[in-house]
Parts: structure tokens; C-alpha cells; sequence
């Protein structure tokens, strides 16, 4: 049977309440029962209830993230980065995943009511995200990822997608003379999608380029639904010398791949780009030119945020808006390698 602090107490010759005391780190403990306290716990290999210190102490050391998703380049970055500074500060980390008509309630509802955590960080993706009614009522402190929640206290991470999108139009445009641009996005209610896009209509009438609803996708940011729609149009891009710019690197690569399938070449018929420069960028073959999104930062920085309310909970909102950049490589045909607008 496992150790109990009631056991610990007995060993060291000290009541309960001091071994808590040890636990947590309290000065008020002096070194020489401190360390007979801990000598206790080494010897018998004690090992704390974390819930059950949660409960007493009111706060467990755990931050939650929600996230859209779990699966794909993107995701793993943000919680790679979230992980990362949450240990840093002392914190865990415990992940779940919130999507499509799934509202949150009962995520955000058991994390928040329960004590399970101190804080969450949560992604809203969507302008019509039924998870923003669900945080309206959550009673923890909260950090949003992309979005924006009316009329509720909270901090924010941002990306600023439209200097990135816009970037790469111009240099589709200016340097490799585009005159026929396809856009590949997710869905129509997707807010990153929805800011992409705009970058896109902007300058391409700046330009004084049609926009042809015609050429304009909207899917669901996969590989597979990419390299259907490749399948089926890339022989007519190829015969209208378009160039693809998809709204993420995993389309991408399905539409390269798909061209691939129909005997397409690229850069040389079709020129393809993408958006966020995650690994599969420097995986496909041409080399992906795309849009770097600082996304293990943006994870990162959203739990650096959420630890800073916690020690000061009525401080002003922050929100927090990290760059994206232009990263040039071969899949677009530029002789530019890797380098940075």
C-alpha cells in the first residue's frame, strides 16, 4: 500500500498540517523539521494527491488547452510551445480538443467547475463557434487563441494573417508576375480563412486583377480533400498557367501530390504555395514557398499570459498579436531559396 502523509507524519515526528506545509513550500517551516520532513517522504517514496492538495489549496498546478483539433502539424506546434512554457512556470498541462457543432459545455464545464484546473487556454477558430456562448459563462481565467470573446474579461493570442497573406500575393503579383490566381481555403466561417481570403481579393484589385468567384475553394484545410480537388482541376490550371495559393501546407502538398498523379509538373505548369511553414513545408518535393506562423510561440505565449493572470487577476485585458512572414522556396518558381521578404 502506498505511503500516506499521515504516515509521513508519523515517521518524522510532526503533525499533519507541517508535512503540507513542506509539501508546498512554505517558509514557515524551519530547515531542521523541514528537512526531517523530507527525509520522511524519501524514505517512504510518498507521492502527494495532487487533486486532493488542489482542493485544499485551491488550485491544482494543472492549465488546460482546447484546441479545434488534436490532428496535424499545426496543432502539435501550438501545444509543443504550450507544454514547453507551461513546465517552465511550474505549471502541467492536460489537452483536449473542442470542434465542428461540439459547443465545449461539457470540456469547459467540468474543467472550470470541477477545480481540475487553474486556468485554460482555448482556441476559437470559428466566427460562429458555439464554444464562445459555453466560455461566456466559464468562472477560471481564460486566454483566447484567434478569436475574441464579446463582453468577457480575457486575455488574447493573435496572428496577424493578413500581413503574411499579403506578402505572398505580392510577391506572387510583383516578382513572379502571376495573372491567374486560384485560392484554396478552409471553411467559409473560418477565421483564418476569412482573413486570408480578404488579403487575397485586396491585392489582386490592387492590382487591378479579376476575382473570379470561380476561382475560389473553400475545404476543410486536409491533405485528402486538396488532392481531390487537385485531381479533378489541376490539368485546366496548368492549361490557364495559374498559380495555387492554399490557405495551409497540408492542401498544399495534396495539390503538388496531385499533380504529380496527373503528370503535372511544378513549378514549371502550375506554381503551388502555402500558409504557416510547418514541416511539410521542407517535405514536399518542390520545396513549399509558404507563410511563416510563429505557432509554438503563439502556445507559448498564451500560457506565459494565463500564468500572469492568475498573479494578478484584475489586471487589464492583454492581447497579444505575433507577425507571420514570407518564406520563399522553389514550389512557386522562384530561384530564391528559404529566404525572407
Amino acid at each position: 500500500m502506498p505511503a500516506s502523509i499521515e504516515d509521513v507524519a508519523r515517521k518524522a515526528n510532526v503533525s499533519i498540517s507541517t508535512v503540507s506545509r513542506v509539501l508546498n513550500r512554505r517558509n514557515i517551516v524551519n530547515d531542521k523539521t523541514r528537512k526531517r520532513v523530507e527525509g520522511a517522504i524519501l524514505e517512504l517514496n510518498y507521492r502527494p494527491n495532487v487533486f486532493a492538495r488542489g482542493l485544499m489549496l485551491q488550485q491544482s498546478n494543472i492549465l488546460g488547452l482546447v484546441l479545434p483539433d488534436l490532428h496535424g502539424e499545426f496543432y502539435s506546434e501550438i501545444i509543443r510551445g504550450a507544454n514547453a512554457k507551461a513546465h517552465d512556470l511550474g505549471y502541467q498541462l492536460m489537452v483536449s480538443s473542442v470542434g465542428g457543432k461540439n459547443d465545449g459545455h461539457a470540456v469547459l464545464s467540468a474543467v472550470s467547475s470541477h477545480g481540475l484546473v487553474d486556468g485554460i487556454v482555448v482556441m476559437v477558430s470559428e466566427i460562429d463557434s458555439k464554444a464562445k456562448k459555453t466560455l461566456s459563462g466559464v468562472t477560471i481565467p481564460f486566454v483566447v487563441l484567434d478569436g475574441q470573446v464579446d463582453r468577457v474579461k480575457h486575455d488574447s493570442v493573435v496572428i496577424d494573417q493578413r500581413h503574411g497573406a499579403e506578402e505572398m500575393m505580392l510577391h506572387l503579383i510583383e516578382d513572379r508576375q502571376a495573372k491567374h490566381i486560384i485560392f484554396v481555403g478552409g471553411t467559409k466561417t473560418n477565421i483564418d480563412t476569412i482573413d486570408r481570403l480578404a488579403a487575397y481579393r485586396d491585392t489582386m484589385s490592387q492590382a487591378s486583377l479579376p476575382v473570379d468567384a470561380n476561382d475560389i475553394y473553400h475545404l476543410d484545410f486536409s491533405y485528402e480533400k486538396a488532392f481531390e480537388l487537385g485531381i479533378e482541376k489541376v490539368k485546366s490550371w496548368a492549361s490557364s498557367d495559374a498559380f495555387i495559393f492554399a490557405a495551409n501546407d497540408e492542401m498544399a502538398a495534396g495539390i503538388i501530390d496531385a499533380a504529380i498523379e496527373k503528370g503535372i509538373s511544378v513549378p514549371e505548369q502550375i506554381r503551388v504555395v502555402g500558409f504557416d511553414d510547418t514541416r511539410i513545408a521542407i517535405m514536399t518535393r518542390p520545396r513549399l514557398t509558404t507563410v511563416h506562423v510563429p505557432m509554438s510561440s503563439m502556445g507559448a505565449q498564451a500560457v506565459e499570459l494565463l500564468c500572469q493572470r492568475l498573479k494578478e487577476p484584475e489586471r487589464a485585458p492583454v492581447k497579444i498579436t505575433l507577425h507571420s512572414n514570407l518564406v520563399i522556396r522553389e514550389s512557386c518558381g522562384s530561384s530564391q531559396e528559404a529566404s525572407l521578404r
